[in-house]
């Protein structure tokens, strides 16, 4: 008999005004037509035509298995043809990614509000219909990074970026082409020369062009979603069991079980984090596009953090501690951000989201330009560097939805992705500092960690999100 789930995926809070995103995926059904069918709705989303003229959206995809099968779940794959798919009004199908493994819903016009049960119709290519199938659908929040230049560097923080012509200048991207390292206008390079080795390649994602980012760190909610959808030797390479550090994951397979799903997922390695972006479809974020993501066309600040000042508040305390409402109970003066950092009253990731309130705006939030939230502090952004030859060899392949088996299951198999054996990790870097970081490693242009051999080891403060 064919069973349909519901799934909640994105238990997160927001940012910009915003409180509960309450995001909810209604139980879906297959019609005659091979077309999945539910209704989606999330509160507080929005669609702006001024600055930074971008928009919230959720990346939507779907797995499917045989009812009878004790295995894992396969990737369903939709209509490439933009026509096939439908989203009711006030929402509309923005991009319906041409690999067929997902789709981008986002609101139809500009304005900001909740989306209340709005009847979503995709088409599918595989599998067909049949009625002894299993289906789940995934949803993620995503925000849209719109194509332009931007700076990489402030000139200042440790082994940052910066023009090759001048001491502490930083670079201005104009395009997403090759860039070239040398002491000349235009340039890139770095205040310690040598953690820019070679010249970057155009094939090297740097963050000029359009994207969509997660606009949450991967949540413990989202990752015991992943590992029910593996096969047993899968999960049993990417499972954690854990009660420290803020992190709450148990059970056994398929049903483990988060206790905080509202928390960011930390105590990650490199290849969890691609695993569960490989199963998705997404792909990892490179240490440029970080800055980008960030920073947006904004003039660089010397030492800033993620929401544009270099002014920073530790969050000291916490309201509804493990709750879906999970808050910082800590004031802020003005000019200043918040940031869960310092390793001192609390000893793990937050909420995602948690700086967020019904009246908050970027600092008060400490969201970056374009409303993503904690790119400083929380949890290390894991991004693909510029120092190795990994990682400069990196291109932007998504995921395809699948992991690979044994002998060596669980593991991510796109393969211009750095180091995903399990026991390498050149190409990648972090990014934003943690909760067990001091203020030094939270600077957006911080590159102290631009490269690490240890990303392989899961480690408390890692975490992550991906990109599409």
């Amino acid at each position: 008999m064919k069973h349909y789930l519901l799934i909640f995926l994105i238990t997160l809070m927001a940012s910009f005004g915003t409180t509960a995103n309450n995001l909810q995926i209604g139980i879906p059904t297959v019609n005659a037509s091979n077309e999945l069918v539910f209704t989606l709705s999330w509160d507080n989303s929005w669609r702006t035509n001024s600055a930074p003229t971008n928009w919230d959206a959720i990346y939507l995809f779907a797995k499917y298995r045989d009812c009878a099968s004790t295995g894992a779940w396969n990737h369903v794959e939709f209509s490439t043809t933009y026509a096939d798919h439908f989203a009711a009004v006030p929402l509309e199908i923005h991009d319906y990614l041409l690999d067929g493994k997902g789709i981008m819903v986002r609101a139809g016009s500009v304005g900001s509000g909740s989306i209340t049960t709005v009847t979503i119709r995709l088409k599918i290519s595989t599998p067909a219909n049949n009625a002894s199938y299993d289906f789940r659908v995934f949803g993620i929040e995503m925000v849209y990074i719109p194509t332009g230049s931007f700076y990489l560097g402030d000139g200042i923080s440790s082994f940052s970026f910066k023009d090759g012509s001048t001491t502490n200048s930083p670079l201005f991207v104009t395009n997403d082409g090759a860039l070239t390292k040398g002491t000349a206008a235009g340039n890139i390079n770095s205040i310690i020369p040598a953690t820019v080795p070679v010249s970057i390649p155009a094939a090297y994602p740097l963050g000029y062009d359009s994207m969509y980012v997660m606009k949450y760190e991967i949540s413990q909610g989202q990752w015991i979603s992943f590992l029910n959808t593996l096969a047993v030797d899968q999960a049993s390479a990417r499972v954690l069991i854990a009660t420290a550090n803020r992190i709450n994951v148990g059970g056994s397979w398929p049903n483990y079980t988060a206790l905080s799903p509202y928390r960011a997922m930390g105590r990650l390695s490199w290849q969890d984090l691609v695993a569960y972006l490989d199963w998705s479809a997404l792909r990892p974020m490179t240490e440029t596009e970080y800055e980008k993501i960030c920073r947006g066309p904004s003039n660089p600040v010397a030492n800033e953090y993620a929401w544009g000042t270099n002014v920073i508040t530790d969050v000291l305390s916490v309201i509804n501690d493990g709750t879906a409402t999970e808050a910082n109970g800590t004031i802020a003066p003005i000019g200043s951000g918040k940031a869960n950092y310092n390793n001192n009253i609390i000893l793990g990731p937050m909420r995602s989201g948690f700086a967020g309130s019904p009246t908050s705006n970027r600092l008060q939030s400490g969201a970056t330009y374009y409303g993503v939230m904690e790119m400083t502090g929380n949890l290390q952004e894991m991004c693909i560097n510029v120092y190795h030859l990994e990682g400069r060899s990196f291109t932007p392949t998504h995921g395809d939805g699948y992991l690979t088996n044994a002998p060596t299951a669980g593991n991510a198999n796109p393969p211009t992705w750095p180091s995903v054996a399990s026991n390498a990790s050149l190409g990648i870097t972090e990014r934003g500092g943690s909760y067990a970081a001091g203020n030094v490693q939270l600077y957006t242009s911080n590159r102290i960690d631009y490269y690490s051999t240890t990303f392989y080891l899961r480690s408390a403060p890692r975490g992550g999100r991906g990109i599409r």
